[in-house]
């Protein structure tokens, strides 16, 4: 009973120390292990190991009582990629291994890499279902052969450290891909910004220190304090029609101070989010275009910007109010759910997800809500449309005083990737045969974009149906009828048609 009770704290322990140092190395907690699992069966000698997820190599500790420290004369974990020991027939089997009696000269047994004579030997694997995660080596049990008990022992200990390792490796890829993606986002050569509809800023991305300002210092400020005096009018009145019409204009461009001096020409992309059927926040990509020297590097920003809505545009991404109720959603999270965006304005997590995901849902929310702080979590969720791995990223949304308003999430299905790499080469293979055709079709449609946009506004501050208002209805028209043309050659240019075959042919054909 006291064997069965030390190796029951030994795991609380184990368990504690990981729980509690968060930052802990996956060697300290093999050497933790292999510590307890000799101290606990008597063994004179042994190793825990775990496989490396991106060498595939065994990382082992060696046990660090003071015998091993002076043999070995150092305690650094050392990789192995030989798999002609005894222990190698575990991480290929899957099953343990006991010898109570091994022949010399057979890697394990013999004199040891430690100087160690090895004549018993226990090898357990570490094992999550049947993915093998490691393995605990034991030897030289004092007092004879391993008795029942102790392999009992060793069993407890194994499975320990698998949970542990399950644990801490998942941990430790979340970790890097969240990592990724801030990198990402610090990377952006755009300007990300949000305001409400008085235009007042509640977010500037770091991209605004391009220009001298820090994104904090926005914060609170108009908008239109940083517009040149030129084009403050054309700003107001495209915000005012925003506001009224809940739709912003495809394309405007107008110059932005910089802090220090002067001011630099940018094209500005914008959305409307919409709050109780009301337009709440308006938020924008500005582009910074003074800087472009030539077609060729339009081109290639142009590709830049395309590459990143295609990739990001299948994330799921949803606002939430301090109800838990959905107030924003894009089409890929709607699609989730089985439901049009529409159709899931308003509704909670327990009207659409069922109970168990739900509550789950809700808890992380609260968290969100109640700290203040962004959190990062991986499910593996079903939902109405099916099995999903997510990688979530939630974060609380604030109004201009800083108080939380709401919980903005995006939410990645991870597990699609290679579905996504293989469209994402189809469509390189489309944008190389439009090279030349693509250039000049965006061009003249962000110059039709801007041409609406001012003779719209132009056209509401006009009153009266004389010549003025006729000649702004032509060139309404004549920009209708031009877009129409546009938007064949567009087409063209982003979905031309191979010689060789459909695209699902050519797909097939690379393998």
């Amino acid at each position: 009973m006291n064997r069965e009770r030390d190796a029951s704290t030994a795991v609380n322990g184990l368990e504690e120390l990981f729980l509690t140092n968060p930052g802990i190395s996956l060697d300290a907690i093999s050497k933790a292990v292999v510590d307890e699992a000799c101290r606990l069966t008597g063994s004179r000698a042994g190793f825990a190991g775990y496989t490396d997820p991106f060498t595939g190599r065994l990382m082992a500790a060696a046990r660090t009582d003071k015998t091993q420290k002076k043999r070995r004369g150092k305690t650094e974990p050392f990789v192995s990629p030989e798999f002609n020991k005894l222990w190698a027939r575990v991480l290929k089997g899957k099953k343990p291994l006991l010898s109570n009696s091994v022949p010399p000269g057979r890697g394990a047994a013999g004199h040891s890499r430690d100087g160690i004579k090895t004549g018993k030997f226990l090898v357990l694997p570490a094992l999550s279902g049947r993915k093998q995660l490691g393995l605990l080596a034991l030897a030289n049990p004092r007092g004879g052969d391993y008795s029942a008990t102790q392999l009992k022992t060793a069993r407890q200990m194994a499975r320990a450290y698998a949970i542990i390792l399950k644990r801490k490796l998942a941990e430790d890829l979340q970790r890097r891909e969240h990592e990724s993606i801030l990198a990402i986002i610090a990377s952006s050569q755009d300007i990300i910004y949000s305001a409400d509809m008085e235009g007042k800023i509640v977010y500037a991305s770091p991209k605004v220190a391009a220009y001298g300002y820090r994104p904090k210092e926005l914060i609170g400020r108009s908008i239109f304090e940083l517009v040149h005096p030129g084009d403050r009018d054309f700003a107001v009145k495209a915000l005012a029609k925003a506001r009224k019409t809940g739709r912003t204009l495809p394309m405007i461009s107008y110059r932005l101070r910089k802090k220090d001096k002067g001011y630099f020409f940018m094209e500005q992309k914008s959305g409307i989010i919409m709050s109780g059927g009301v337009p709440a926040l308006i938020t924008g990509v500005a582009r910074d275009v003074g800087k472009k020297l030539s077609a060729a590097a339009l081109l290639k920003e142009n590709e830049a910007i395309l590459r990143s809505i295609f990739e990001t545009s299948k994330d799921a991404i949803f606002i939430k109010d301090l109800s838990g109720r959905y107030i924003k959603l894009n089409k890929a999270c709607a699609d989730v759910f089985l439901l049009k965006p529409e159709a899931a304005l308003g509704k909670t997590d327990a009207d659409i997800l069922p109970p168990k995901v739900a509550q789950e849902v809700v808890k992380d929310d609260l968290e969100v809500v109640r700290t203040g702080k962004t959190i990062t979590r991986t499910y593996d969720r079903t939902l109405p449309s099916g099995k999903y791995y997510f990688s979530t990223v939630k974060t609380p949304l604030r109004d201009a005083g800083g108080k939380i308003t709401g919980v903005l999430g995006v939410a990645r299905d991870i597990t699609n990737v290679k579905k996504a790499e293989a469209e994402l080469a189809e469509f390189r293979a489309a944008e190389a045969m439009s090279e030349v055709a693509r250039p000049l079709a965006h061009d003249i449609n962000n110059a039709l974009a801007v041409i609406n946009g001012h003779a719209t506004l132009i056209d509401d501050d006009i009153n009266d149906s004389g010549q003025i208002k006729t000649g702004i209805a032509q060139i309404l028209n004549a920009v209708k009828w031009a877009a129409e043309l546009t938007s064949r050659f567009q087409y063209f240019a982003r979905n031309p048609k191979p010689r060789c075959g459909t695209a699902k042919e050519i797909k097939a054909a690379l393998g």
